[in-house]
């Protein structure tokens, strides 16, 4: 009876070998495996810029390695490389978006160059990402003419510094976007009734709003100007929002519950570093809101532990599940003063306090924390007083025992520091 060999790897074609060598994703094994012999090598020198270029790219986008000048000509070379650009940074966008951070007027000439030297119908937009400031009003022209070319593709777009006519006019030709941020816009909108009747185009996909110094070193008797513009803006596009982060004073825009009726994430940020970010009419707002928010976060400023802020997180603890807040502590306080968030599964809790003793017995109040909080999953606690907290240590033990007493928690997080 003939003894039947066991099939080997190098019984198998070069087209079969070349199908399994393909799903190699790290470069190392794809040069370790042409390193292996030379019938190898040569299955691995078919097509290997081409076949290696899609293993090398998210290297070179991690590591910030490739200019924009390069991404827009790699594009070029070749439809699969083409498409290997476009798959990896439509899996991660953030990747690019330094790259359209075009904030001088230097940058803004050279993305002009790039883009203009591009074959007919290129497209300069690969991170459907733009963030431009037109400080140079001669470059609006150019910008403007990408904009209505490839603008489609673009889903977020950061401005400052334009117009009225050319913001509304920008925005015309980006009819799929996402995400608007502005900033610094109000110093740039010198017709005080231009606004009224400014055509604002329709934007049916634009969900997320972000406006961070919206009215920068705004003035008193600019005031009603800044709520003007405010108030046109979201009558034009608040009831498709989802998402707003905005400075407090935005909440103070008549009718701005009605206006934004969708909101379920609201992020609350400084204007300016050294100012008052949170005074009381600010809270009694958020606290009269009817938004039915599932994401909260009251940042960059640490807020007293008062009536009002109380008043305005019960207003929504029955649908928030993700709440960031940075709160000052008297000595009295006690967990039980938070309400119950029965659907709360993140929190992000800042704890400063002016009592060193603080940080030392937050340990075993953070352990009350189970019953305002029950369904918590993830937990982030920042301590700090003015005291020195180097003799301050939680054992692992104590992290253990504050993650085992919250029967759902699978993540938590404890940083101690000194102001």
């Amino acid at each position: 009876m003939e003894h039947l060999r066991p099939t080997e790897i190098s019984d198998l074609p070069d087209e079969r070998l070349e199908d399994i060598f393909n799903f190699l994703q790290d470069p190392n094994d794809f040069l370790s495996v042409a390193g292996t012999c030379n019938r190898w090598n040569d299955i691995m020198s078919y097509r290997k810029t081409e076949r290696l270029f899609g293993k090398v790219l998210p290297i070179l986008l991690k590591s910030d390695l490739l200019p924009l000048r390069t991404m827009l000509t790699l594009r070029q070379i070749s439809k699969k490389w083409k498409q290997a650009v476009e798959f990896h940074l439509e899996e991660d966008p953030s990747r690019l978006e330094s790259k359209y951070d075009l904030e001088e007027t230097e940058q803004v000439n050279r993305f002009i160059t790039h883009a203009n030297n591009l074959p007919q119908g290129g497209n300069p937009f690969i991170g459907k990402y733009l963030s431009i400031s037109l400080r140079d009003p001669g470059a609006y022209d150019s910008i403007h003419q990408h904009i209505q070319q490839h603008g489609n593709l673009l889903k977020s777009i950061t401005m400052s510094f334009f117009s009225p006519i050319q913001f509304a006019s920008m925005l015309g030709g980006i009819p799929n976007l996402e995400k608007l941020s502005i900033f610094d816009l109000i110093d740039a909108w010198d017709i005080e009734d231009e606004a009224d009747a400014l055509p604002l185009p329709p934007l049916l996909r634009l969900n997320n709003l972000c406006i961070s110094i919206f009215a920068n070193g705004v003035q008193a008797d600019d005031d009603d100007r800044y709520q003007r513009l405010l108030s046109f803006l979201l009558t034009a596009y608040g009831e498709q929002l989802t998402t707003l982060k905005c400075p407090p004073k935005v909440l103070r825009v008549g009718g701005i519950s009605n206006l934004l009726p969708n909101i379920r994430r609201l992020e609350l940020i400084k204007e300016l570093v050294f100012t008052d970010a949170y005074t009381q009419p600010d809270l009694q707002v958020l606290s009269q809101v009817e938004w039915r928010l599932h994401t909260l976060s009251i940042s960059c400023c640490y807020i007293p532990m008062t009536a009002e802020l109380m008043t305005a997180l019960n207003n929504f603890c029955t649908k928030l599940e993700d709440l960031e807040i940075s709160i000052q502590l008297e000595e009295n306080f006690d967990t039980d003063s938070l309400v119950c968030f029965p659907c709360l599964k993140k929190l992000k809790l800042g704890i400063t306090s002016e009592l060193r003793s603080v940080p030392l017995a937050m340990k075993d109040r953070l352990m009350t924390l189970v019953g305002v909080v029950p369904n918590l999953e993830e937990f982030d606690v920042i301590l700090q007083n003015n005291g020195t907290l180097c003799d301050v240590v939680w054992s692992m033990e104590m992290m253990s025992n504050i993650v085992n007493a919250f029967p759902k928690m699978t993540e938590f997080r404890a940083l101690l520091r000194s102001l």
